[in-house]
């Protein structure tokens, strides 16, 4: 048995990144950047008016305040004015900045009569609202590291670059096998005995929420032959395999024993935590194993700990304790039993972190509420109101 620190330690240190692969840049989206992006083009590629207004020469507000007009710029124009002493051009947000011309006044602060214009230039400095060729990236500038994130702003950000494809760690291949002959599938009647499966669900919609999709979904009799057999062939197929239920040490639990026929190398058996101490981490050569207990709340809290974590890593990301945090808690909160970490189901807002009810580990009816999980460390009896405690947020 080992401690969740432990647990986290082993887990983190056997990641292993998936094959890189090149895509087209709306594809990226969801996935995590596999070598560093340089920018290809200055940006801007070109000075441009950050404003609406009039462009002319500095050195010429030294001498007059009246200027000519003696042409236009609209975006995506470009003009071949030529600007004299006095001159100026009127210019639209965007638009290149025509040669030789190095400052640009607003229209708001403009009085216009014909084709002449007048402003107070004391409030006026050289360069005003240009947007300098290269002010915000020049070619070659690193502009997003490995292991970066590629969320819609990224996206759009890569896109403003002219960048059509990029690299990304591909998805880790997985699969789920899930026990327990007492077990009846959604939309079917319930009989005296049977409960519904519903790990098999939140896993899949947690997998999705991170881009992530099971290869395969297959239920496993509770015998011995059908839980090594269906192991031995999911693990051809799979990097990484995850399983519900049957890793007790009940007379109906087969995953252990199967593991170990197979010749899983065991990393760890058992947490000392609640819930979900039963839990397994293993290697099948490169391919990894995660046995989950069967109790709903044990698959939630295991998942979100410790697959989670390194389901992204595996993907791509770099941080496998990106979801820890710290909050105060709202209330006192004592424990009869104090051997064991504890992980609480909790809701956090504004970093004030409030205990749900129904903590045991086959109770579901707090998860919709529930959007972090506080860690009570090992050999604490008890937290007070107002206390700084370590939580992961979900």
């Amino acid at each position: 048995m080992v401690t969740t620190n432990q647990a986290k330690d082993l887990i983190e240190a056997h990641i292993e990144t998936t094959n890189i692969i090149e895509v087209p840049l709306m594809d990226a989206l969801g996935g995590y950047l596999a070598e560093h992006v340089f920018s290809p083009i200055n940006i801007p590629s070109f000075s441009n008016s950050a404003m609406d207004g009039y462009a002319f020469r500095y050195i010429d507000t030294l001498t007059t305040d009246t200027f000519k007009i003696v042409g236009e710029v609209a975006a995506g124009k470009n003009s071949s004015v030529n600007i004299g002493f006095g001159e100026a051009v009127r210019i639209f947000t965007g638009a290149k900045i025509p040669a030789g011309v190095d400052t640009v006044v607003m229209q708001e602060v403009v009085t216009r009569e014909g084709d002449h214009i007048r402003f107070d230039k004391n409030h006026l400095k050289k360069g005003q609202n240009i947007r300098l060729e290269g002010e915000q990236t020049k070619t070659g500038d690193l502009v997003l590291h490995e292991h970066t994130y590629l969320n819609a702003a990224t996206i759009g950000f890569l896109s403003s670059m002219g960048i059509d494809r990029v690299k990304i760690f591909a998805k880790p291949t997985i699969g789920l096998l899930y026990t327990g002959d007492e077990l009846v599938e959604i939309g079917e009647p319930l009989s005296e005995g049977k409960i519904y499966n519903s790990n098999t669900y939140f896993l899949q919609a947690a997998l999705a929420e991170i881009g992530l999709q099971f290869q395969f979904i297959k239920h496993i009799p509770d015998n011995q032959y059908d839980t090594q057999k269906a192991i031995a062939e999911a693990l051809e197929q799979v990097d990484i395999l995850l399983l519900t239920g049957g890793i007790s040490v009940g007379d109906y639990d087969f995953v252990l024993s199967s593991l170990q026929n197979i010749g899983v190398d065991e990393l760890f058996y058992k947490v000392q935590q609640k819930p979900g101490k039963p839990l397994y981490f293993g290697k099948y050569g490169t391919k990894s194993v995660f046995a989950l207990p069967g109790n709903p709340a044990s698959v939630f809290t295991c998942y979100h700990l410790y697959v989670k974590p390194f389901l992204l890593g595996c993907y791509g990301r770099n941080n496998f304790r990106k979801e820890m945090d710290y909050a105060t808690i709202t209330h006192d909160y004592p424990r009869a039993k104090a051997e064991l970490t504890q992980y609480l189901k909790a809701y956090v807002d504004k970093a004030k972190v409030m205990v749900l009810h129904s903590q045991e580990s086959h109770k579901l009816d707090t998860l919709p509420l529930t959007n972090c999980i506080i860690e009570f460390p090992a050999g604490k009896a008890s937290f007070t109101q107002d206390e700084k405690v370590k939580i992961w947020r979900i």
